[in-house]
């Protein structure tokens, strides 16, 4: 999104909030925004109005959707466990910081402690508190649980299982189909979920070596990852079979609700969630398991650690060192083949 059009999304949005809401017009007509007529849920409609959207508005629905989540954590919290935005102290802070690192993995627990650190740098800019608690608020260190996705015999039993995940009986071999190339594709490119779901059939290319898939990551970045032959072979299939079945549209990850169109995330979490528990009974795993599946792999197979970066689209290589950082603990790990080959 363009900055003309981010900026007309903003105006349409900020005029939709404010003008079902006469204070929110009103608490916006000063030299500064004042919160101090609003309510609690007021004060958090306008921060994500004016704060956040401006900043979240060209997202994924998957990201922008966690960033609501993170805010109705932190409204849910002031309303049910604190005096109110207005009245919050410095122990609050703490409780608050103690709860999402008992509940949450490190990273949703550091983006949300850095939402409420925004949320209250908010407050203290627009002289609704007097002191910046946002200083109080910092990371909580917990120890990782070492991942259990190493275990990658299962790992490719699950990728095989997708296509057990299909109930229905309307062209039945073509989901069957569609559900295992998803399962392969998630096991052997290590591509996260969003990237899956906009891969078109034109975006598998093929040179002199070997059939690749060129992926649109964060920041509009794109990168070519390489395909196993089992993988190029259940892609030519789906599309093979998706004309004989007259199923048109241009999405690997087709939806078979609306024509044309990608399924969504939570269709492919529920099939991924499906899959994992087809092989292992009582676990309930998200399709970026398989990401971090992946990007071990790689690792262990002593594949170096900037090329790894490249490959999986990581921003910083600082977050790949922490995948081999987990690796290096897992003293079982020495010998592997060539990664899903």
């Amino acid at each position: 999104m363009d900055l003309e059009k981010k900026q007309q999304a903003f105006e349409v949005a900020l005029r939709e909030l404010t003008g079902a809401n006469p204070k929110l017009t009103e608490a916006l007509r000063k030299d500064h925004i004042d919160l101090k007529t609003l309510t609690d849920i007021e004060i958090i409609e306008l921060f994500w109005a004016t704060e956040l959207f401006p900043i979240y508005a060209d997202k994924s629905q998957h990201t922008r959707r966690a960033y609501k989540l993170d805010l109705e954590f932190i409204l849910n919290f002031v309303m049910t466990k604190t005096n109110g935005l207005k009245d919050l102290t410095v122990l609050d802070i703490h409780r608050y910081l103690f709860e999402v690192n008992e509940q949450y993995a490190p990273r949703t627990a550091q983006r949300k402690n850095h939402m409420l650190k925004r949320l209250l740098t908010y407050l203290h800019v627009n002289q609704y508190h007097l002191h910046n608690l946002a200083f109080h608020v910092k990371n909580q260190q917990r120890a990782e649980m070492l991942r259990r996705e190493v275990d990658f015999d299962e790992i490719e039993r699950i990728a095989e299982s997708f296509r057990y995940t299909v109930k229905r009986a309307q062209k039945k071999e073509l989901m069957e189909l569609r559900n295992e190339t998803i399962g392969y594709l998630l096991l052997t490119t290590g591509m996260r979920a969003s990237e899956l779901l906009s891969v078109k059939f034109n975006n598998v290319k093929r040179n002199q070596h070997t059939f690749y898939i060129e992926v649109k990551g964060k920041r509009d970045k794109w990168r070519r990852i390489p395909l196993t032959e089992k993988t190029s072979h259940l892609i030519n299939r789906l599309q093979t079979l998706m004309i004989i079945e007259e199923e048109d549209s241009p999405y690997i990850a087709f939806s078979t609700k609306k024509s044309g169109k990608a399924m969504t995330y939570e269709a492919l979490r529920l099939m991924t969630h499906k899959a994992v528990e087809f092989v292992a009974a009582g676990n309930s795993n998200p399709p970026h398991w398989f990401r971090r599946a992946y990007i071990t792999k790689l690792l262990a197979d002593g594949n170096p650690l900037i090329e790894v970066m490249q490959l999986v689209g990581h921003e910083s290589i600082n977050t790949t060192n922490q995948y081999l950082q987990s690796l290096n603990q897992l003293s079982r790990l020495s010998n592997f083949e060539q990664p899903f080959d």
